[in-house]
């Protein structure tokens, strides 16, 4: 995976884990808090996690869709605090996550018109859509390659090594089920948020104290 600082000076970390194919600036403009750096982990096409946070004295996680699962192959030191935002442990599930003809289907027809037709899926409305188109896009090939190995990775999933504390979900959300997050979700001792948002929501938000 690719991972990305801003800013590497401060006492305390925010880890933000990327959806598929997200370009890392969608949260740019989120502003962060005094005295915290921001760690951003995206294009999963392979799950190598080698940074030293040690030096940290509190992390904080925020992962979003497929970044949920992603996080919980990857971290095995403390956080305190770990927030999932349209996301669960099981993203290829039929009552936990994406349907597997959903998710099948996708990558079997994935091409750059369908992708295209995706990130319209997750924006849900055209405001939300301008947000997402205002950043760099990534390429293509590369997205495709990375779904292509999720796929791959997903049938050798580990258990997560910590506990979520907090899931968002957005009430219109047409990736994730509302229904098969929210049953995930209520097994799990954690603060349940619905939000009236679709997939992608972080344009609703301002800053990273509102997501931790």
């Amino acid at each position: 995976m690719k991972t990305t600082f801003i800013n590497q000076q401060g006492e305390h970390l925010i880890l933000y884990f990327a959806g598929w194919g997200a370009p890392i600036e969608l949260v740019s403009h989120l502003i962060l808090p005094e005295n915290h750096d921001l760690l951003i982990c995206s294009d999963y096409r392979n799950l190598d996690f080698n940074v030293d946070l040690t030096h940290y004295q509190n992390m904080y996680l925020v992962a979003w869709s497929m970044g949920v699962w992603v996080a919980e192959q990857v971290i095995d030191f403390k956080l305190k605090s770990a927030t999932a935002i349209n996301g669960t442990s099981h993203p290829r599930h039929n009552q936990w996550g994406i349907p597997e003809v959903i998710f099948d289907g996708t990558l079997a027809s994935l091409d750059a018109d369908n992708y295209q037709k995706f990130v319209r899926r997750i924006c849900g409305n055209r405001t939300n859509l301008q947000h997402y188109l205002a950043h760099p896009q990534r390429d293509f090939v590369e997205i495709k390659q990375e779904l292509e190995c999720l796929a791959k990775f997903l049938p050798s999933s580990k258990p997560s090594q910590f506990s979520w504390t907090k899931a968002i979900i957005g009430e219109q959300d047409r990736i994730f089920p509302v229904d098969n997050q929210l049953d995930f979700w209520q097994q799990k001792n954690v603060s349940i948020h619905l939000l009236e948002a679709p997939h992608y929501l972080f344009a609703q938000y301002q800053s990273w104290n509102e997501l931790c």
